[in-house]
């Protein structure tokens, strides 16, 4: 009887110390947050968070603040629209710039806008000022899904933004007439780089990188190469080296099923389209990806996981699924300035969380 006593107490133990290490591994900084999506962090440790909603957040000492950034452009809540990405300008801490992309317009004719602004401290608050519009998508659309609206910024500091397909819009993605299914490239005053690869290509929209893309969620930069991630419908999604001028094969070669069972093309692969570094199906509906130590970490939604991805110069690599406790719906990732990963939960009861490994 003694010895079975010992024996449970034994495994008493190891149970409760595999749940303190489990709850050690992620910290909860903050709850509340409404819709939330994307995330930024300034020089002074404060935490910028965008809620679909329209609101442009803040968190402080790992307390979200009763009033948000003030004089943030309205945006079109609805569906997937809403307020979505902000990136801070590579220069922030001399210029106070940063770019946010929204949903902009109405139900009948709307579009993904993006912005710059000048971000001002004022009595302990934030508000917005010398707001430009540096782009939106043409032509607008009826829809209110598929905005991609991702940020990023290059190395010589261009900006590259992802412009969904539009849900109900998908063949244009392979025509230069339009932004449905793009990465669209512009300087920071929202004019066009010279060496875009489209410039001189008759009837081509000047803005256009890449195209051939679906609802790309996804941007993040490992030795000066952009890589980019994007939803599939129930399967087919994709991660892929971003090439500029290149055409990324939506919706003529997918591995993606439409949500009515069939197959949105019979070529997984065609001629003059480039084939996804990675693909998964069925979907787990990556939401953000971003760098940290030379791999990429992309989150998901339907999946509810985060997973590890190797780089090589020759292919990308899936290593799995990491810190598995934290399975919900994850909507951004990022890296701190504690060089530690946050994530997002996604929803109208949002929650930041910081991994502690």
């Amino acid at each position: 009887m003694i010895k079975q006593l010992t024996n449970l107490a034994v495994v008493i133990s190891l149970f409760v110390g595999a749940s303190s290490a489990i709850a050690q591994e992620y910290q909860t900084i903050t709850e509340g947050l409404d819709n939330p999506w994307a995330m930024e962090f300034l020089p002074n440790e404060d935490i910028l968070i965008t809620e679909r909603t329209g609101q442009l957040r803040i968190v402080r000492d790992g307390k979200l603040l009763d009033a948000p950034v003030q004089n943030v452009p309205d945006s079109y809540y609805a569906g997937q629209g809403g307020l979505l990405d902000i990136k801070l300008d590579v220069n922030f801490a001399d210029n106070q710039r940063l770019y946010l992309s929204f949903a902009h317009g109405k139900r009948s004719a709307n579009s993904a806008r993006l912005v710059s602004a000048k971000l001002v401290a004022s009595d302990g608050d934030y508000l917005l000022e010398d707001i430009k519009t540096l782009f939106s998508s043409q032509p607008e659309k009826r829809t209110a899904h598929h905005y991609g609206a991702r940020i990023e910024q290059l190395a010589d500091s261009t900006l590259v933004m992802t412009v969904g397909d539009g849900f109900n819009y998908r063949e244009q993605a392979q025509t230069l007439d339009n932004h449905f299914g793009k990465i669209i490239r512009i300087n920071t005053d929202g004019t066009i780089p010279e060496d875009n690869p489209f410039v001189e290509t008759k009837d081509a929209l000047p803005e256009i990188y890449s195209l051939g893309h679906r609802n790309q969620q996804g941007l993040a930069i490992i030795d000066n190469q952009l890589f980019e991630h994007e939803h599939g419908p129930r399967g087919g999604d994709e991660v892929n080296r971003i090439t500029p001028g290149l055409n990324y094969g939506w919706p003529i070669a997918t591995f993606g099923i439409d949500y009515n069972g069939a197959r949105i093309s019979p070529f997984t692969s065609y001629e003059g389209t480039e084939s996804p570094l990675i693909d998964w199906t069925p979907s787990i509906a990556p939401s953000a990806m971003t760098e940290k130590n030379g791999f990429l970490y992309v989150t998901s939604l339907a999946e509810g996981s985060i997973r590890k991805l190797e780089v090589t110069p020759s292919e990308v690599k899936d290593l799995g699924i990491v810190y598995p406790e934290l399975s919900m719906r994850l909507r951004d990732i990022a890296v701190g300035l504690d060089n530690r990963l946050y994530v997002l939960t996604d929803g109208s009861s949002g929650k930041l969380i910081r991994i502690v490994d």
